[in-house]
């Protein structure tokens, strides 16, 4: 309660300043470079609310405090470009004149939110992926499992064939339970649970991915890196899209936005929905008829208010339900994954249900000196089988399980950070981080036995109370013009309390107790420094060394056996990267180059025993190795995208349970990390008229030879997986054909006591209307 109390004293001084700020009128206009000005052009101003839009002659006008600012200027089938102005106290300001090219010519300019600040990508000192909304468009990325190696050591871990199944790796640091070692944050809001990330991806503005430990400003489990996920924001301009696709196995999805301003340059709305369903990848031995019927509705809401030239509110909201009827199309033995693939034998129908419902507030107040940012959020989380479970993976129905998990989470985070249009020599941000998120699990397993029938039925109960506060701190000083040091610091306390019960029911209707309701209690802390040094050598070059201390917060074990095995403690990396970052040829060359070393302490391994789960810290891993970002624009409309990895990783400690023994396993590779793996995109676009034009695209994935289980036994081969791209545009409207997995090649994508292949060739069209 301090906490809050002296934020609360703060913002009182925050508002009690001055109630308006005298802006300072800025006026241009905006042309394309061969000629003629671009009507509704979008003028964003980075870092502040405010933004404006082109008349039908690309003129615009703003009215900004006097500092420094940076402008965000794009339109349609032009590449966007970042604009830095300084607005004189005095308003004596030169209209501007800016000039965008081509898309066709030059590469988009990017801005990020790394440092929890809007700023060029280029320019920013750490390993950072970027996939605009037009990049997932080509790309054709329509849920998580589809950003596999988009960027340099990213890898997607689809586990159980339904929409939440999903574990992401980045730099070799993966986890198998609920605490992912990769962060989720959309708009600002950590999403808590691995599996309760909104997962189809509906009305997004960028991806960023952020590769390595960002411990220090996003805390708990940002331990191998962040995906950053930012949606769309309504402007003046009223807009919209439909979008609708369809494929094989009766693949259909259909997705609308519409954003708009209710009064101009004050409040603004937006909505987005999003209705997608497939059929029929895997087959019923039994009946012939499809097996797998996946489902998902989504939808989202964004309310913004400017109050004033100081005060401005957002409020987001979203929800999303998947209905996968046949998830977890698991078999039992690698033989039957390759002898019979897409065909499986069930006695029940595998359905999994997930709700996930979030709403956040999002209030930033400006003054002079300081911004000030509150995000508040809820979120609540749901997941169950109503229908059963197969727990035996054949149609013998010796073992079916339901389940029911809920979690309802609560953050909030309070943040002071100096004005960026102040163009200080010290930019710096300070802030505190708190949450509680109660969950409770219940679960039902029943077995049988082809001799005597029905056995024995288990009922497993718990509850857990977690909550847990972090300070934070990060400052940047420029000592020289083209030299910068940060260095930031994160304190995170949590408290995780869990009760638990069982019973067992035996077939004549005999019940005991088992284990008796137990409790537990524990703490967890950690201290996650960081330090970075950069070094704009020139304005197309930015050189950096960093240093990040990870942290994957511990936990404690559901239905452990014994009490000793209820906790696991947290685990730790030191990740120790330099980089250069380059643009070429005027915007029509970008060359990124990252070498790491990452260290993982106390890794948190997850095996199966006596039919529960069960993660322990018995592992230490070390990784070495070198990324590479290539975007091009070598000829007029042709595009290249080019994203490569190498590793050299092995366990220097790791002890774990094979085959009921504990063996030591160090020497081995990590899960899910080829040496080498790349991603290859070529598109050409060719005009037919001034507003007819068609493209064609072809992608490349390589991954080299991974590990699917700790002892290294199974081993997926090295494979290449192609995919294909083909339309035309006209005016706002595109219909394009495509394909994935075109050559259909098969791999493993688990293998961990069950086997699962990947997916199949797909194909489709995708008709998208832009208004």
């Amino acid at each position: 309660m301090k906490i809050i109390n002296l934020f609360g004293l703060l913002l009182g001084w925050l508002l009690a300043g001055p109630a308006a700020v005298h802006g300072q009128g800025l006026q241009g206009t905006v042309s394309a470079e061969a000629g003629g000005r671009l009507a509704f052009a979008s003028v964003a101003v980075l870092n502040s609310p405010k933004g404006t839009t082109c008349d039908q002659d690309g003129q615009f006008a703003l009215r900004l405090p006097a500092g420094t600012y940076q402008l965000l200027v794009s339109a349609v089938g032009f590449a966007a470009l970042i604009r830095p102005v300084v607005v004189a106290a005095s308003g004596d300001n030169a209209p501007l004149v800016i000039v965008l090219k081509e898309r066709s010519r030059a590469l988009d300019e990017v801005v990020v939110t790394a440092e929890k600040t809007e700023a060029d990508a280029q320019r920013t000192p750490a390993a950072i992926s970027v996939l605009t909304a037009c990049q997932l468009r080509e790309y054709r990325v329509w849920s998580f499992s589809d950003l596999g190696a988009l960027a340099p050591s990213l890898q997607t871990v689809e586990h159980g064939g339904s929409t939440s199944s999903l574990f992401l790796n980045i730099r070799g640091a993966m986890g198998l339970h609920s605490q992912s070692a990769v962060a989720t944050y959309i708009d600002g809001v950590y999403q808590f649970e691995a599996f309760s990330v909104p997962l189809q991806f509906n009305n997004v503005a960028r991806i960023e991915v952020l590769r390595g430990p960002q411990g220090t400003l996003y805390g708990r489990n940002a331990f191998g890196g962040v995906i950053n996920i930012i949606t769309k924001k309504p402007t003046n301009q009223a807009e919209g899209q439909v979008q609708v696709d369809a494929g094989n196995y009766a693949q259909q999805r259909y997705q609308l936005s519409f954003s708009t301003s209710v009064i101009k340059d004050k409040l603004f709305v937006g909505a987005s929905g999003l209705f997608s369903q497939r059929r029929g990848i895997y087959t019923d031995a039994a009946t012939g008829q499809a097996f797998d019927r996946p489902q998902s509705i989504a939808g989202g809401l964004n309310l913004r208010y400017v109050a004033s030239d100081r005060l401005s509110v957002e409020v987001n909201g979203r929800f999303e339900r998947n209905d996968d009827v046949g998830a977890y199309p698991w078999v039992a033995s690698e033989k039957e994954l390759f002898a019979q693939p897409y065909v499986i034998g069930r006695s029940v129908s595998n359905r999994e249900r997930r709700d996930n419902l979030s709403a956040s507030v999002n209030l930033k107040y400006e003054t002079r000196p300081v911004v000030f940012t509150s995000i508040s959020a809820f979120l609540d989380y749901q997941k169950g089988f109503p229908e059963f479970l197969d727990g035996d993976f054949t149609a013998a129905n010796l073992s079916k399980a339901l389940s029911d998990d809920r979690v309802r989470t609560f953050t909030q985070e309070l943040r002071l950070a100096s004005n960026p249009a102040l163009a200080s020599a010290l930019t710096w941000t300070a802030g505190t981080y708190l949450w509680t998120a109660p969950d409770g699990s219940n679960e039902f397993v029943q077995f049988r036995t082809p001799a005597t029938g029905p056995a024995s039925t288990f009922y497993r109960s718990s509850r857990s109370d977690n909550r847990g506060l972090a300070f934070f701190g990060q400052a940047a000083y420029r000592f020289a013009p083209r030299l910068t040091a940060t260095a930031g610091l994160r304190y995170d306390r949590e408290y995780r309390e869990l009760a638990q019960s069982r019973r067992t029911v035996a077939p004549d209707g005999a019940e005991s107790m088992g284990a008796p309701l137990t409790s537990f209690g524990t703490t967890f802390e950690a201290v996650t420094p960081k330090g970075v040094l950069g070094f704009q050598a020139t304005d197309n070059t930015l050189v950096y060394g960093q240093y990040a201390r990870g942290y994957r917060a511990g936990g404690l074990n559901v239905f452990a056996p014994t009490a000793a095995d209820v906790p696991f403690g947290p685990e730790y990396s030191h990740n120790y990267e330099v980089g250069v970052k380059n643009t070429f040829f005027a915007d029509q060359l970008r060359l990124n180059l990252t070498g790491f070393y990452l260290q993982q302490r106390d890794q948190q391994v997850t095996v199966i025993e006596n039919s529960s789960f069960l993660t322990r810290n018995t592992g230490d891993m070390h990784n070495l190795g070198a990324e590479l970002e290539l975007m091009a624009v070598p000829a007029k409309g042709l595009q290249a995208e080019w994203t490569a990895s190498l590793s050299r990783a092995e366990y220097a400690r790791l002890t774990t349970v094979v085959a009921g023994r504990n063996q030591d396993l160090a020497g081995n590779k990590p899960l899910f990390n080829p040496k080498a793996a790349s991603f290859l995109a070529l598109q050409y676009s060719r005009p037919l008229t001034p507003r007819l034009s068609a493209f064609v695209r072809g992608e490349h994935r390589y991954s080299g030879a991974y590990y699917l289980n700790f002892d290294n036994v199974i081993r997926q081969s090295p494979f290449h997986v192609f995919n294909g791209r083909a339309g035309v545009r006209y005016k706002t409207c595109e219909l394009a054909f495509w394909g994935r997995n075109l050559t259909e090649v098969r791999y493993r994508t688990w293998a961990t006591g069950v086997f699962l292949l990947n997916t199949p060739r797909l194909w489709g069209a995708t008709a998208t209307v832009s208004f």
